[in-house]
């Protein structure tokens, strides 16, 4: 019995793990690493020569570099946001053909499954889920095949008005399975690319 006085112990230390996709993660995490030092290493070179620019001339390169450092800046946000452009097309593309099949999957029927685009991200991801889905579907066929073999055997058996209804729900639910695994969705998802 738990009285209003107990308190909720809470663990003093939740473990996170952020590396969950090592491949994957670090690819992104390099490569967002080196537009930034890439980015950094070009402005820094520039502004360096604005500098020894300057100081050979005796002009005062505070302009300019003011807007070097502007353009550089805004240089690194174009580069970062076409990467972000491609990365997340490479991601997104997968999600939305994945939940368009779970769509499916939810209404009854078997989505006609396709390779992701040679580019695409979230490839091993999607090969379980495929693999899932072929399984589900084997096993439905599976259970259409059982249904079927108790079926015709019932069916001379069956004199009660109870026993003919039970064959109907049963007739019913293996029509239902055989239209699902034998049917597939009809159109086959548009790439998003």
């Amino acid at each position: 019995m738990s009285d209003g006085n107990q308190k909720t112990v809470r663990p003093s230390h939740v473990r996170r793990t952020y590396i969950l996709d090592r491949p994957f993660q670090l690819k992104y995490i390099l490569l967002l690493a080196g537009i930034g030092a890439g980015s950094i290493f070009v402005f820094g070179l520039l502004a360096h020569r604005v500098h020894v620019s300057a100081v050979a001339s005796g002009v005062d390169g505070g302009q300019t570099l003011l807007w070097l450092t502007v353009l550089g800046s805004l240089g690194t946000a174009v580069a970062l946001g076409l990467f972000g452009l491609v990365f997340t097309h490479r991601v997104a593309g997968p999600v939305h053909v994945m939940s368009l099949y779970v769509a499916a999957l939810a209404a009854g029927r078997y989505p006609r499954l396709r390779p992701l685009r040679r580019g695409d991200e979230l490839k091993q991801f999607f090969d379980r889920f495929t693999e899932a889905v072929t399984r589900i579907r084997e096993r439905e066929a599976d259970e259409a095949y059982a249904l079927e073999t108790a079926l015709e055997a019932l069916r001379p058996v069956a004199t009660t008005p109870e026993a003919l209804e039970a064959l109907g729900t049963l007739s019913a639910l293996h029509t239902r399975k055989r239209q699902a695994v034998d049917n597939p969705t009809g159109s086959t998802f548009k790439s998003v690319a």
